[in-house]
């Protein structure tokens, strides 16, 4: 686990019925820090789609959905797939939607 996704296992779960991103509605949890990194007790949000594959559970897998938290959530939505360490450094992010 790097230093970025240890300081995101502190944030809280965005737990909503509605994906925060889209308004749809929330049909999987994704775990913010991946499992593969150590997430799998880490903060989980709700969002569209099935499986890894569509929706906006889709796009934070293909890395064109990115996740940040200071004092509250922000996302970036990117066209092509980007590393996270390079989001960080883009302009555009946004707060996250409360439902």
């Amino acid at each position: 686990m790097n230093e970025l996704d240890k300081a995101l296992m502190c944030a809280p779960s965005i737990d909503s019925m509605w994906c925060p991103f889209c308004g749809r509605i929330a049909t999987q949890k994704h775990h913010i820090v991946p499992r593969s990194r150590g997430g799998k007790d880490g903060p989980t949000v709700n969002v569209c789609g099935l499986g890894n594959a569509s929706g906006c559970h889709g796009k934070l897998h293909q890395h064109r959905l990115h996740l940040r938290y200071g004092e509250e959530w922000e996302y970036l939505e990117t066209e092509e797939p980007t590393k996270y360490q390079d989001a960080l450094e883009m302009d555009g992010w946004q707060r996250l939607w409360r439902w």
